[in-house]
């Protein structure tokens, strides 16, 4: 009887081991709950392909299997995040999901595409040439192009320039988000005596570069500094870059150089597998 084991003892064993494994059975919980929430974060942004590049609300619900409350939740995080884009009611991939899609090891990088074209532009045009992407509420300049007849190029790869005084900026401007162009307007900084200041005649110059499919700059970003760009699409008429050239002296003459960027800017876009360009 003296190495029997009290009656109590026996019940309480099992209260001691499994006391430890309820905060693991918690955590495991959670970690399904987390899983659950970007499982449907994922369905979201796989309903959209070639034929659905634009949809609402309750398209997205719909494919996604989702209730259009949890939807809705959910999109305004992926927009917040940049990885959707909201215009005009309706949702498209945003330009984050496009950056990291960048980094796949089956995805050029669109510099690297855009090279071949860029060398076309500087030997017809005799110009600098440059590459800008959207980057934040700036435009980077991810390639640029430059000859012994073109002149020494204004910036260097890796510059970024404020969008109301650039002409890749004003392009981004007019074909991208509709919250972009109100922060914008927030930071109309002058940089030279030419540069638009004023919300009212920004928002004048972005319908005028819609109307034209083109913008411009006139010593806006800089002194003797002349711009001009066209927006490069992707599929879902999504303005993925902006390519253009910059003189100095005078500006460029839009007749002969808008159709040559263009040609580049569609070569650039099939590269990148665009079907079409808006007309």
């Amino acid at each position: 009887m003296a190495n029997a084991a009290p009656a109590g003892r026996t019940t309480r064993r099992p209260s001691s081991v499994a006391g430890p494994k309820l905060p693991a059975e918690k955590a495991g919980a959670a970690t399904h709950q987390a899983a659950s929430v970007t499982s449907r974060a994922l369905a979201l942004l796989g309903t959209f392909d070639s034929e659905h590049s634009v949809q609402s609300l309750s398209s997205m619900a719909r494919r996604a299997g989702l209730p259009v409350a949890t939807a809705h939740r959910l999109a305004g995080e992926l927009v917040a995040w940049g990885g959707l884009e909201k215009l005009n009611g309706e949702y498209r991939v945003g330009q984050r999901i496009w950056r990291l899609g960048l980094l796949a090891p089956a995805q050029q990088n669109i510099a690297e595409v855009a090279a071949p074209f860029m060398q076309d532009v500087l030997f017809v045009t005799h110009n600098v040439v440059n590459l800008f992407i959207l980057d934040g509420e700036e435009v980077l300049l991810v390639e640029r192009m430059s000859g012994t007849g073109a002149g020494l190029p204004f910036r260097r790869v890796g510059a970024r320039l404020p969008l109301h005084a650039s002409a890749a900026g004003k392009i981004m401007l007019a074909f991208g988000a509709q919250d972009l162009f109100a922060a914008a307007a927030q930071r109309l900084e002058p940089h030279t005596p030419r540069t638009i200041t004023h919300p009212g005649q920004l928002a004048a110059e972005i319908e005028r570069v819609r109307a034209n499919g083109y913008a411009t700059t006139e010593e806006e970003a800089g002194p003797d500094n002349y711009g001009l760009a066209v927006p490069v699409f992707l599929p879902n008429k999504q303005v993925v870059a902006a390519l253009g050239i910059v003189t100095r002296g005078r500006p460029a003459p839009v007749g002969s150089v808008v159709p040559v960027l263009n040609i580049a800017s569609r070569g650039i876009a099939r590269r990148l597998g665009v079907q079409h360009l808006p007309q």
